[in-house]
């Protein structure tokens, strides 16, 4: 598993409880490029509290999603 954003993809893992989640695969393609493209995020060892990307991915893309919902309100 890679420490560096730029080598990570999403598991299938990950991706299936975002899924559970009421996420599509959109939204999902959405955050993915997000996080590659739009942040300054490098090694998942600068984020405090997470050990590795899938984990700080599922986080992101259910809050991401919440908030884009509820700005469409």
């Amino acid at each position: 598993m890679s420490k560096l954003l730029k080598d990570w993809t999403p598991s299938q893992a990950s991706i299936d409880v975002i899924k559970l989640n009421g996420i599509d695969d959109e939204h999902i393609q959405k955050t993915v490029d997000y996080l590659h493209n739009e942040t300054d995020l490098n090694n998942i060892d600068d984020l405090s509290g997470y050990d590795n990307w899938n984990s700080f991915f599922i986080i992101f893309c259910i809050k991401a999603h919440k908030n884009v919902s509820a700005s469409d309100s």
